[in-house]
């Protein structure tokens, strides 16, 4: 089980680099505008998720052969959802749609750090300049990851509102449901509800088909997965409710009616 590859270190370390350049430029540009002045970056970035995930259906179909591993049921696709709208949504529920996405997004880049090549391979970033999925899959999440980051240093969430983590765990067990109904029915392995990608933990998942026989044990495998997401995006928000606590506030920035925190 190897979590950072020589490609990853090339890759990644550089990348991120360049965001938090980038999202301390930003900052001392937007950081005293008006949160819809601050919320530009974070829109670009949810327009090139979207079209990246447009091309990458039409790439899929285009043979004539789709691949349903390619259909949205993955934990990262839910960021072709949500980051539109916490991007464009300004309506009833904006706060909680904020919140919910940033604490995805925090889940997201937490894994990207730890466990980069369960994420994307070795493989997709050598070929990134060569097969459109390769650099989909590269490019999409770390853009999920520079996000993150923007989310942060652009305080597009600045504050804490009443049921927020409770909307976020809900969405999050909304998501398990879904998801891994779908892999069992269509036999594909989204956000590793089928089988599981980490090879020790796979190893042991095919032993207790041997003593439970098949149903039990993908019922239990299934139950696990979907605790530790929702554990994982649990542990992720208090994450990002720290490290937004701990990141200074800019002097005369408008972050609007709520700023006062809120206990969740």
């Amino acid at each position: 089980m190897q979590l950072w590859t020589v490609g990853h270190m090339r890759q990644l370390l550089p990348a991120l680099a360049i965001m938090l350049v980038a999202a301390v430029l930003l900052r001392l540009w937007l950081g005293k505008k008006e949160l819809k002045c601050r919320m530009i970056p974070f829109q670009i970035i949810a327009v090139l998720i979207v079209l990246l995930e447009i091309g990458k259906q039409i790439v899929s179909a285009s043979d004539g052969n789709y691949d349903l591993y390619h259909i949205p049921l993955h934990f990262c696709s839910l960021f072709i959802f949500m980051l539109p709208a916490m991007a464009f949504w300004n309506g009833k529920g904006a706060e909680k749609i904020r919140a919910i996405t940033s604490a995805l997004c925090a889940s997201m880049t937490i894994l990207m750090l730890i466990y980069p090549n369960l994420i994307f391979s070795d493989g997709n970033i050598r070929e990134f300049f060569h097969h459109y999925l390769d650099m989909h899959t590269v490019a999409f999440h770390n853009l999920v990851m520079f996000a993150f980051i923007l989310i942060l240093a652009l305080r597009l969430h600045p504050v804490s509102v009443k049921g927020e983590l409770k909307a976020a765990l809900w969405f999050t067990v909304g998501f398990c449901a879904v998801s891994s109904v779908m892999a069992q029915l269509l036999k594909t392995n989204y956000a590793n509800y089928y089988q599981c990608n980490i090879p020790p933990l796979e190893a042991v998942r095919q032993s207790l088909q041997g003593v439970l026989g098949y149903v039990p044990t993908q019922i239990l495998y299934i139950l696990i997965v979907s605790a530790l997401n929702v554990g994982f995006v649990y542990a992720s928000y208090w994450f990002f409710r720290l490290v937004r606590r701990l990141l200074p506030t800019e002097k005369g920035a408008d972050i609007g009616k709520e700023e006062k925190e809120i206990t969740v």
